[in-house]
Order: C-alpha cells, then sequence, then structure tokens
C-alpha cells in the first residue's frame, strides 16, 4: 500500500485522480466513493508530507545510529587495546612471579643450607669443648707426671749421693 501512497513529482499529478480505480476498498456498498477525487488528493498531498517528515526524522535517527554505532566502534577498539595490554600485563605478572618462585626457592634453599652450618658449627664447639675438657685432664696428667718425675729425679739424686 507505501508503493501506492508514494508522492510523485508534482508534474507528475494527473489534474483528476479517480481513487476508485486505485481503492476498491473506499467505494461503498452502493458503488459511491467515502471520499471524492479532491479529497484523495488532498489526502496523499498530506500523507506524502507527512511520510516525507518521517523519513527524514527516521534519516536524522539513522544517522544518529550510525554515530553511536561509530562510538561503539571506537569503544570496543579501547576496549580490545585495554585487553591487549592486559594480557601484555598479565604475561608480565607471570614472569615476575616465576622470578619470586626462583626467589624462594634461592632463599629455602640458603635457609637449609644456614641451618646446615649452625648444625656444623654446633657439632664443632661441641667437639671443641671435649678436647679442651681432654686438654686439662692431659694437662693435669701431666702436671702429675712431672711431679712423679722430678720426686724421681730427686730419688736417683738420693740414691747417686749415697752410693758415692
Amino acid at each position: 500500500m507505501r508503493a501506492c501512497l508514494d508522492k510523485p513529482p508534482r508534474s507528475a499529478y494527473p489534474a483528476s485522480i479517480n481513487c476508485t480505480n486505485r481503492f476498491p476498498a473506499l467505494l461503498d456498498g452502493n458503488g459511491g466513493a467515502f471520499m471524492t477525487d479532491n479529497e484523495y488528493q488532498e489526502l496523499v498531498a498530506f500523507l506524502g508530507k507527512q511520510f516525507e517528515t518521517i523519513d527524514r526524522r527516521f534519516d536524522a535517527v539513522d544517522r544518529r545510529f550510525d554515530a553511536v554505532d561509530r562510538r561503539f566502534d571506537a569503544v570496543d577498539r579501547r576496549f580490545d587495546a585495554v585487553e591487549v595490554r592486559l594480557d601484555a600485563h598479565d604475561e608480565r605478572f607471570r614472569e615476575i612471579l616465576g622470578h619470586f618462585d626462583n626467589l624462594y626457592r634461592r632463599l629455602e634453599r640458603l635457609e637449609q643450607e644456614y641451618q646446615a652450618i649452625l648444625e656444623g658449627l654446633r657439632r664443632i664447639e661441641q667437639s671443641i669443648a671435649a678436647e679442651k675438657t681432654k686438654r686439662e685432664d692431659i694437662q693435669v696428667g701431666i702436671d702429675l707426671l712431672k711431679h712423679h718425675v722430678a720426686s724421681l729425679q730427686m730419688r736417683i739424686e738420693d740414691l747417686e749421693q749415697r752410693l758415692r
């Protein structure tokens, strides 16, 4: 029905349009028309203007939708760029976390080595303390031997003097 109501150029309008030929539904039951040809021409002109206004509005809305679509495309590109940067940051964070894991492993190994060194030092200190005790015992023994040797030396000298 829209094709029938499309407004042709002004010069294309005939002097009289028979609306009953184009729209038989506009006839009443007795074969008479509900509207005259002039009324029909006025209706077509009015509707043509209305449709032109509506078309202009649709064109304006379409342009606004195009602008919004361009903005959405720009925002989408920005989101894509942000996503790429976030992926790069995620990869960098994974790399940093890997470095931290390596550092923690090294630190744990150093802690274990430190504990082993401490235990070794404790054993050495205990050994030194035991050696010190042994040395003291040996020193007491040496002192006792010196005393015995001195005593024997005196007896030997006494015996030598008696024998002379």
